[in-house]
């Protein structure tokens, strides 16, 4: 009975978010409360129009990010704020590239930023993140044995290579989170459980 309830709640809130898909955002007090790109409401500070692709997740981020950078707290940034807002999510692009895309999203040269022409300039240096098959290709090159699984050694030498600092007893626990319980851990369980975390 709970189960059905449970299917019958979840289906009500798809149909909810496939309904809201494309609607305009409307604020609610402080808060804007906009429909992000799978339709689901989202509950922002900031006016947002466009996801501009982005996750409900990354949006979060970058309106973290934009925050602290609106230390006068006018929903509006400077293009230097700008730029130290992608520098705080580790974009750090070149200057060349940098005035370019500003020219581009700013092409009147206002040197002013709301949140959604910020979540434009994101789009322009945003690399979207890797597929599945792109994630079990990159752990591939690492299963030195070819068994099929990785281990908490291997594990650590891919996220060292990748410049993680990660101690051995902590690669472990990651590796044991993923597994389903056979003591053995496959690359589509380790994928499954990256994708789920995202």
């Amino acid at each position: 009975m709970a189960e059905a309830a449970a299917k019958q709640a979840k289906e009500k809130a798809k149909e909810e978010a496939e309904a809201n898909i494309g609607r305009e955002g409307f604020w609610e007090g402080d808060e804007y409360v906009c429909f992000g790109p799978r339709g689901k409401a989202m509950r922002l500070p900031y006016e947002m129009r466009d996801a501009c692709g982005f996750r409900a997740g990354e949006i979060q981020d970058f309106c973290w990010s934009f925050r602290l950078s609106d230390i006068l707290k006018e929903k509006q940034i400077s293009t230097i704020d700008a730029r130290a807002a992608l520098k705080r999510l580790g974009e750090e692009p070149d200057d060349n590239t940098w005035l370019t895309t500003i020219n581009a999203v700013d092409p009147y040269a206002r040197g002013v930023f709301d949140f959604q022409k910020f979540l434009k300039l994101a789009a322009h240096f945003h690399t979207p993140p890797m597929t599945e098959d792109e994630l079990i290709d990159a752990f591939k090159v690492f299963d030195r044995d070819k068994s099929g699984s990785i281990d908490a050694i291997e594990l650590r030498d891919v996220l060292l290579k990748l410049g993680f600092q990660i101690t051995p007893l902590e690669a472990y626990d990651m590796l044991a989170e993923a597994d389903d319980g056979d003591g053995d851990v496959s690359y589509g369980e380790f994928v499954n459980i990256i994708m789920n975390k995202r």
